[in-house]
């Protein structure tokens, strides 16, 4: 049978013709519309991106004494501060674990990390901080410069070595002398020590000397002597991980590990890390000129005084001594006060407690040699204290250094909360970094 012929192709006709070239005209046209559109999208979203992460990183988190802290320095130091709070918690759960420790000292090693982990959740609180490091760190170069307080390179590298626990061999000597050296100060920024990292020093725990409470015997008014409890440093088994020595070859290696590994977190370069610890060594510096001038004396009272239990025996025993009566024999005849007797009631130097007691407030209203009126305590007995002495004495240690931080931070506060000087913007919440985090 033979085959069917094939069908030609008949030709469009004109009218077809348009309409087809109008249905390619409206394919182009929302082919055109459409790539418009999505270039717009993705320049928006474009845009979006290098404006948080490019643009928005140089506007101002703050302004100080006119120099402006930009977002981006904010950041560097949120994550650097990440950074060290990473290692912090590394290093306090790897001590809590180490072979033979007590289990109260792991358990308080661990509460320890917690606690740090706890901060590492709040980006908002640690946002402030850093930003409130930088700002500080302005605010001491200015009064640095106004004050003639250099930093100098040396500072530096004695400062990078100390946080990276290296001391050199051309520091140490046969037997420590005495030397004059600015008091360090530890601030809530300062840097950590470094997490352990390959060609590194060993991290060895060892025992150190931490704070615990133990009784001193501190007088009262309108009582006896009693034991109270106050911090003083007892060596404790606590373990905490100790660098260590290493040559100085190993620690170049280690000191460029270490910035390496802080570049790649954080962004910060060597350059940059060694101006941050000179901006530390600056608040440091201004710190110790600030407090030089908190003098290390406060006013006390010499106190004796005669306690009773009834409060017409006190009205009738002020009545004598005010008639003349001898102190010491009316104190040995009434007083309740048996640990102070032979003393003659006598129960020393009396510092004002911050906020004042209102017995403390009715002593330093005394004059030298005067008496009190009869006055009730709160353990409900009634004293007559006498004044013996009044006048300067000095104070050393805690309470010397609460002094001091006081003084400093009233300085530093003033600065901060005069907003002709100090313009702080902060970061926004979408701009604050939460890494580095634990893994």
């Amino acid at each position: 049978m033979p085959s069917r012929p094939a069908k030609k192709s008949e030709a469009l006709t004109r009218k077809q013709r348009r309409h087809l070239r109008r249905d390619q005209a409206q394919t182009r046209l929302v082919l055109a519309v459409s790539g418009v559109i999505l270039a717009l999208v993705v320049g928006v979203i474009g845009f979006g991106y290098v404006n948080t992460y490019f643009l928005r990183v140089n506007d101002p988190a703050a302004i100080v004494y006119g120099e402006t802290i930009t977002i981006g320095e904010v950041q560097k130091e949120i994550r650097y501060q990440r950074l060290q709070l990473v290692a912090s918690y590394q290093r306090l759960n790897g001590a809590a674990s180490a072979p033979l420790i007590d289990p109260a000292d792991a358990a308080a090693l661990r509460a320890q990390a917690d606690q740090v982990k706890l901060t590492l959740s709040d980006d908002a609180a640690l946002a402030d901080q850093a930003l409130t490091f930088l700002i500080d760190a302005a605010i001491a170069r200015h009064e640095a410069d106004l004050r003639g307080i250099i930093v100098y390179e040396e500072d530096i590298e004695a400062e990078v070595n100390s946080i990276l626990g290296y001391i050199p061999a051309a520091t140490l000597t046969a037997m420590p002398s005495p030397t004059k050296s600015r008091t360090p100060t530890v601030t809530a920024t300062h840097t950590l020590t470094p997490t352990v990292t390959p060609g590194g020093p060993t991290l060895t725990p060892t025992s150190t000397e931490t704070p615990t409470l133990t009784p001193t015997l501190t007088p009262t008014i309108g009582g006896t002597v009693t034991a109270t409890r106050t911090s003083t440093l007892t060596p404790t088994a606590t373990k905490i991980p100790t660098a260590t020595p290493f040559t100085e070859t190993a620690y170049q290696k280690y000191y460029q590990l270490y910035l390496t590994n802080i570049e790649r977190q954080t962004g910060i370069s060597e350059a940059e890390f060694r101006e941050r610890v000179r901006n530390e060594l600056f608040i440091r510096f201004v710190r110790d000129a600030v407090v030089a001038d908190v003098k290390p004396v406060e006013e006390q009272v010499h106190l004796a005084q005669i306690v009773l239990n009834d409060e017409t025996v006190a009205y009738r025993t002020l009545g004598r001594l005010l008639r003349g009566e001898p102190w010491n024999t009316v104190l040995q005849e009434v007083s309740v006060d048996e640990a102070n007797k032979a003393k003659n009631g006598d129960i020393g130097w009396i510092p004002m407690s911050n906020p004042p007691t209102d017995l403390e407030t009715q002593a330093f209203e005394l004059e030298k040699g005067e008496l009190s009126k009869v006055i009730q305590t709160e353990a409900n007995t009634w004293v007559i204290l006498k004044l013996l002495d009044k006048g300067p004495r000095p104070i050393t240690g805690e309470k010397l250094e609460a002094a001091q931080n006081v003084a400093y931070q009233e300085w530093l506060n003033g600065i901060r909360n005069d907003t002709t000087i100090v313009d702080k913007k902060g970061v926004p919440d979408e701009l604050i970094p939460s890494e580095p985090d634990i893994p």
